[in-house]
């Protein structure tokens, strides 16, 4: 079978690639409502800009939380927005191949495949995210030789080691780096008296945070406007590295037990493959500073941050639309006719 349209789903980003045409849309993973409809009023990066601004009658959605889906009826909403900015729906019938996290569980699978067809996918394979992010990432995974991928997210990370073109050791966290953002809001809150909004906390893990806490610079501080606690005025703060960087350690530290954990306990013969091949970085995560050495260190093997890793899926999802037989163990699950089974 073929397929026409592919759709790299995450928790705050969604891209989606057309056969023959490569990457056509790289938006946020998120719908904006007025109270009372069910047909969105924005979408992708319009509707992120209004979190933390709507107004009275309106409301920001996401279709995904911490990787795996939560709300069919936005799932649908979403993919049927995507399918008019790709210009899809102009086929009478198309196709369509979507990323899925691989421990989501199969009432979710299902509950995705009914939601593209109901948008107006006619046949919907799902494939495992961490797969199609090591094709995107270039690597040979129907080789022998092991190759150790880690997709680090926003809202989940996986560490998953491939050889043959099936996966030999996985492991994962339910949860990624919004998990940071989180732990920054509420630092904001205890050490500045300030609270700020999703992407104000995005903004100072971006400049302030790093993987490598005793190489961080101690001495910068950021200017940052937010809404005073005690004044409940607005008003500016300073933010210091310190509290950022705590902020960081706990979550960076889990994710460096992950991969330590599926190194442990993968055969020998394929974790020795690992000293020459190393550890591959995928998703907008990988671009914490320090994540890469951190990571390397504590394995003892080369680390290496994909090329533009946050894209890494939606060019994995473009190998697959061109060639689907040669890497079918990625595949999950597809539906057949008004049914669909499951496939790993």
């Amino acid at each position: 079978m073929h397929y026409d349209i592919g759709i790299d789903l995450g928790t705050q980003n969604v891209r989606a690639c057309l056969r023959k045409q490569g990457a056509v849309v790289e938006e946020a993973d998120m719908l904006a409502f007025r109270e009372g409809r069910d047909i969105p009023v924005y979408g992708g990066t319009a509707a992120r800009e209004l979190v933390g601004r709507t107004c009275e009658n309106m409301s920001v959605a996401q279709p995904l939380k911490d990787g795996v889906l939560e709300n069919n009826l936005l799932a649908e909403r979403m993919f049927r927005w995507l399918f008019r900015q790709t210009g899809i729906l102009e086929k009478r019938r198309f196709n369509a191949l979507i990323t899925c996290a691989p421990f989501t569980r199969p009432v979710q699978r299902e509950a995705l495949i009914v939601a593209a067809r109901s948008a107006g996918a006619d046949q919907v394979a799902l494939v495992r995210s961490d797969c199609v992010h090591a094709l995107g990432a270039g690597l040979d995974v129907n080789a022998p030789e092991a190759k150790l991928v880690m997709d680090i997210g926003a809202g989940k990370v996986t560490a998953t080691l491939i050889t043959m073109g099936r996966v030999a050791a996985f492991d994962y966290m339910p949860y990624g780096l919004e998990r940071i953002d989180e732990r920054i809001q509420q630092a904001v809150r205890m050490h500045a008296g300030f609270r700020i909004g999703r992407s104000s906390a995005e903004e100072i893990k971006r400049t302030l945070g790093s993987a490598l806490p005793s190489a961080a610079p101690r001495d910068v501080i950021m200017h940052m406007s937010g809404f005073s606690i005690a004044e409940r005025l607005p008003g500016r703060f300073d933010v210091e590295t310190g509290p950022v960087l705590r902020a960081c350690e706990d979550v960076v530290r889990e994710i460096v037990s992950l991969v330590s954990g599926v190194v442990d306990g993968a055969p020998e013969e394929l974790s020795a493959d690992l000293n020459d091949a190393g550890v591959v970085l995928t998703g907008g995560g990988a671009l914490l500073t320090g994540i890469d050495k951190r990571v390397g260190d504590q394995l003892g093997v080369p680390c290496a941050i994909a090329d533009a890793p946050a894209g890494c899926g939606v060019r994995g999802l473009q190998a697959l639309l061109e060639d689907p037989e040669a890497f079918e163990t990625a595949f999950q699950a597809e539906n057949i006719g008004d049914a669909w089974r499951t496939l790993t």
